[in-house]
Parts: structure tokens; C-alpha cells; sequence
């Protein structure tokens, strides 16, 4: 009896441990060639393993805790295991070191760095993360609130007066431009790139208002501004604004880059890329063949879930609604436990506007992922969808309450976000709920626009979004690990996958709206979810929901176009 309750106390433990942990596995490359020796380790611990010589690992992680990808003379890769988390295959890239201007400093952590960003005005928040003026290794100019005086209209009054060394031409109605004397050119001096709580403009923007300025960097030296590239050959000017909400404003989509050729994939060049089975369901001369068709092909594909989501979508559309939900039914609901395929299948379910269908799956994604920021606001909304509006206002005050009780990570981006949700809601249904109209409120920030929120199944999922303006001009925003490691790392810490974007009514006509899909650490398709609100927070305010199978890798695809109002029509 001794050695069994001996026994008890070392194997439960580890049997309890085993439970907690989830095994992870993948392939680590350069992007053609497989990278071995690459040591893997679970942050804060000493558990760790390295790459084969094929390039393959197999590590044990449990939810919330990071993995972190090393390997001398490439960029280290941290990545926040979920509960979904099973395949990471990581592609790694070089790490290029500055040879010019080099100064041996203490390098601190981005977190400490962020956690010391409010009080400390030495420090500025860039596209590519916070940066200490006082122990960057390039000449680092700052200015913070306090010493940024409304002088003129716009910035080129502040940088022109407060600034030594700057040349501005030009004026706060037509436009002008910035250039450092001395800048980085043999020829000549080259205008100065601005990043705008983290969004990259080559114009100088004249747009922006100065009284929402929180703190102001000029990068002078090569070193300080290298990981710009070549636009920043004339230097480098970072603008955090009061809000720090790093989503693009109103106007932040008018000024962009200049204008370029656009070149995306025609939509039959998409369609021809399809899996052979969809292609042959949709080769059927009738609904009969159709389904013959899907239950030949469900024999090879029966563990294949987005199998089961083309052939539903593909049966919906051709009108067959019942063999549809019988697709799901009999098929996909064997994938029923996975949030990531749930919400896949929830997207569909909203863009047809089968609400109800869309709140079931809602729920479960909610119950199994509680302690996701997105989950709130998922059950929210789909509860309003449903016509249950005191149930979306109770997650909405749900929500707050959890934020302010600590019992779940928050996220400013992600809270802005749900709050117009929130505010959308009180504003059209107050009355009905009995609130007091009097105290509900809204941002003028999204009143009256044209509002789009993106939202992805996948957290590991990795693109480049990109509007194009009327005049041509071109936004693009990064969502990749390389580009903006810390907007996907808070996105798993709060938990949520959105992002929403502003068109004011003062540049009506056709915007366009594209995706260059990277592909996500499992090598599956993601889908992303686009609600477009025209009119927003106004009595003839519409939505038009989208979903998109981001499956093509590495092509810029164009996912809608839209007639964005004028002012007129949108009183």
C-alpha cells in the first residue's frame, strides 16, 4: 500500500501536468531551406528543444505561455500558444545590424519599455516598437505634449519652430514639405517619412490636428531610422497621438502613400485555384450530381473541415438550403469543439443572415473561450443580429464589468472597437432597453462614416491589408509577425482578432479594398469576416456583411470595392 500511494503522489502530477500542456509541433525555414539547431524554449522556464535537421521540432506548451524561436543571425520569433494551437511552422528572417554610428547600450525589453511609456517622455512608440531617445544608439530629437505649443494650423508650424535644422516650405492649406539640413543623401536633401501612432505617410500631414499630439520624434540619423528602408533616406518624423489608437482615423486612409499601380488577381484566376471537388460541384448539372459529387469526394476529405465549409457554401448558394445544413449536420459537426472552425462556419451563417443559426455557434465559441475579449463582443452582436437586445446590452455590461474586475486582459484598441459597438447599440435601441437618452452618448469619430471592421477566425493568421482611394492613393497595414509583432501578441493576450477603419464622407467615390494573405502557422485557409456600416450612427444606417476563404498565398486579391457617399447623400 505504501509504494502505491507512493505511486499516486509522482504519476498524478504528471498526469495533471500532461493535461494542462498540448503538444506543438512544425517545420522551421529561411523560406526555402529548413533551419536547423534552432533552439525553442518556453519563456520563463528552462524547457526547451532545437530543430532537426530537416527542420522539425516537437515541444509541450500550455495556453497563455510564449515560445520563443532562436537562432544566431536571424530575427527571434515569439509566438503566445492558445487553446487551439497545435501546428506553428515558422519562417524565419535574417537580422541585419547597423554598422554605422554604433553604440554598445543595454538593450531593454518592449514590454518594460511600453509599461514606462506614459510617464516617460524619453520615450516614443514607432511602427516597429517604443524606442528610449536617451539610449538609442542614432540621434534621437523628442518633444512631449507640454512643449507643443498650437503654433499655426498644423505641424508645419511646430516643426518649423520648435525644431533646429528643419527647412519647411509650403503652408497648412496646399500642402508643403519637411527636409533636414544635413539629412542622410549625397544628393541633396530628401523629405522626411512620418509615423503616425505606428502608420507610415510620405506626405506631410497637414490633416492632422496638432491638439491631439501626445509626443513628437525626429529620427536624424541613418542608425536611428534604418528599419524604414530607403523611404526614410531623408529622416524620420514619429507623432504619437492622445488617443493611441493605433487604427488608422478618419483621414489617415485619404493621405496614405502616393499614388502607384495597384496590380490584384482577377477573380477567375482565384476561382480557377479552387480544390478540384469544388470545382467538380460546380461542373454538376443538377442538385442530384451535386450531391453525389460532395458524398464521392467526403470519403478522402472526411478530416478535412474547410471540405465541409466550401461544399455548405457551395449547396447554400445554389439554393439547396436543406442539403446544406445537412452537410454540416452529418460532416462538419464532428469539428464542433474547435473556436477557430466554429467561427469560420459563424461568418457564413452572418453573411447569409441566418442569425439565429449564427447565435448558436456564438454561444458555444463564447463557452468555449470565455476569457477571450472577442468572444464578448462576438455574442454581443450576434444576440442584436437575433433581434435579443437586452441580451446585447447585458454582454456589453458584461464586458466592462469583467475589464474593470481584472478578471480579463484588456486591450485600448480592442475596447475602442466594442465600445462603438456598444454605443451603436444604446443609441438605436436606448429607448427600448430604458436607458436615459440623455446619457448616452457616441464618438464623433464614427458618426456619419463609412465603417469597416475586419475580424479573422484564425489569430495566427498573417496579411497585408490594402485601400485604395479614390484618387489612387494606397494604405496598406501589416498584420504579420515581422512587421507588427506587438498588435498580435496584445491580440492574444486580450484575445481578439479585429481590426476597424474609418471613411469619412469628404472623399465620396470608389475605394477599393485588397488582401495579400501570408498563410497562418498550421497551413490552412483563414476566413475573414468584413461588416461594412454605411451611414453609421445615423437613422438610415446599413450593414453588409462579407466573409472571405483566404487561401492563395503570397497574391494581392481584390476582396470588394465600395461607393463611399458625399456629404450630401449622407445627411
Amino acid at each position: 500500500m505504501k509504494h502505491f500511494f507512493l505511486f499516486l503522489l509522482f504519476v498524478i502530477p504528471a498526469l495533471l501536468a500532461s493535461q494542462d500542456t498540448q503538444r506543438i509541433s512544425g517545420k522551421i525555414t529561411d523560406g526555402s531551406q529548413p533551419l536547423a539547431d534552432v533552439a525553442i524554449s518556453l519563456e520563463g522556464t528552462n524547457q526547451g528543444t532545437f530543430t532537426n535537421a530537416e527542420g522539425r521540432y516537437e515541444i509541450r506548451a500550455a495556453e497563455g505561455q510564449v515560445l520563443v524561436y532562436r537562432l544566431a543571425g536571424m530575427k527571434e520569433v515569439r509566438i503566445r500558444v492558445e487553446d487551439v494551437t497545435r501546428y506553428l511552422n515558422i519562417r524565419m528572417t535574417p537580422e541585419y545590424t547597423e554598422l554605422d554610428e554604433v553604440t554598445v547600450t543595454a538593450r531593454e525589453k518592449q514590454e518594460d519599455l511600453q509599461i514606462r511609456y506614459p510617464q516617460d517622455k524619453n520615450i516614443i512608440r514607432t511602427a516597429y516598437g517604443y524606442v528610449d531617445a536617451q539610449r538609442n544608439s542614432g540621434r534621437v530629437k523628442i518633444l512631449s505634449d507640454e512643449d507643443i505649443t498650437p503654433i499655426g494650423i498644423c505641424i508645419l508650424g511646430i516643426l518649423q519652430n520648435r525644431f533646429a535644422g528643419i527647412q519647411v516650405t509650403g503652408n497648412c492649406i496646399q500642402g508643403g514639405e519637411v527636409r533636414i539640413r544635413g539629412g542622410f543623401t549625397q544628393n541633396g536633401l530628401a523629405s522626411v517619412v512620418y509615423d503616425i501612432d505606428g502608420m507610415i505617410f510620405e506626405e506631410t500631414p497637414i490633416w492632422l490636428d496638432i491638439n491631439l499630439i501626445k509626443r513628437m520624434a525626429i529620427f536624424l540619423s541613418r542608425s536611428a531610422a534604418t528599419r524604414y528602408g530607403t523611404a526614410s533616406a531623408g529622416g524620420v518624423i514619429v507623432i504619437n497621438t492622445v488617443s493611441m489608437n493605433y487604427g488608422p482615423a478618419k483621414d489617415q486612409l485619404l493621405g496614405a502613400t502616393p499614388v502607384r499601380d495597384v496590380q490584384v488577381v482577377p477573380a477567375e484566376l482565384v476561382e480557377r485555384g479552387a480544390p478540384s471537388y469544388l470545382r467538380e460541384l460546380r461542373a454538376s448539372e443538377s442538385r442530384d450530381e451535386a450531391w453525389q459529387t460532395y458524398l464521392e469526394n467526403a470519403r478522402g476529405y472526411a478530416a478535412s473541415p474547410y471540405f465541409f465549409l466550401d461544399a455548405y457554401t457551395h449547396f447554400y448558394k445554389v439554393g439547396a438550403r436543406s442539403l446544406a445544413d445537412r452537410v454540416i449536420d452529418e460532416g462538419f459537426g464532428k469539428f464542433n469543439r474547435n473556436p477557430v472552425l466554429l467561427k469560420a462556419l459563424g461568418y457564413l451563417y452572418q453573411e447569409q443572415g441566418r442569425w439565429q443559426k449564427a447565435l448558436e455557434i456564438f454561444k458555444e465559441v463564447y463557452r468555449l473561450r470565455p476569457e477571450y475579449s472577442q468572444s464578448y463582443l462576438d455574442l454581443a452582436n450576434a444576440y442584436r443580429d437575433a433581434g435579443q437586445m437586452v441580451r446585447a446590452a447585458a454582454l456589453f455590461g458584461r464586458y466592462q464589468y469583467v475589464l474593470e474586475e481584472e478578471m480579463l486582459a484588456g486591450s485600448d484598441e480592442f475596447w475602442l472597437l466594442q465600445q462603438h459597438d456598444s454605443d451603436n447599440l444604446f443609441q438605436f435601441e436606448g429607448e427600448g432597453l430604458g436607458a436615459d437618452m440623455r446619457l448616452v452618448s457616441s464618438d464623433e469619430y464614427v458618426q456619419n462614416t463609412t465603417r469597416l471592421v475586419f475580424e479573422w477566425n484564425d489569430s495566427e493568421a498573417e496579411f497585408n491589408l490594402q485601400f485604395v482611394n479614390p484618387q489612387g492613393r494606397v494604405f496598406d497595414w501589416k498584420h504579420t509577425y515581422e512587421s507588427n509583432p506587438t498588435r498580435i501578441d496584445d491580440e492574444k493576450i486580450a484575445g481578439y482578432n479585429s481590426q476597424e477603419y474609418i471613411i469619412d464622407h469628404t472623399n465620396p467615390g470608389k475605394w477599393q479594398a485588397n488582401v495579400t494573405y501570408y498563410g497562418n502557422k498550421s497551413l490552412t485557409p483563414t476566413y475573414m469576416k468584413v461588416t461594412t456600416f454605411y451611414n453609421y450612427g445615423m437613422p438610415g444606417q446599413r450593414k453588409e456583411i462579407r466573409t472571405f476563404k483566404l487561401a492563395i498565398r503570397g497574391a494581392n486579391i481584390q476582396l470588394f470595392g465600395l461607393d463611399n457617399p458625399g456629404i450630401a447623400s449622407a445627411k
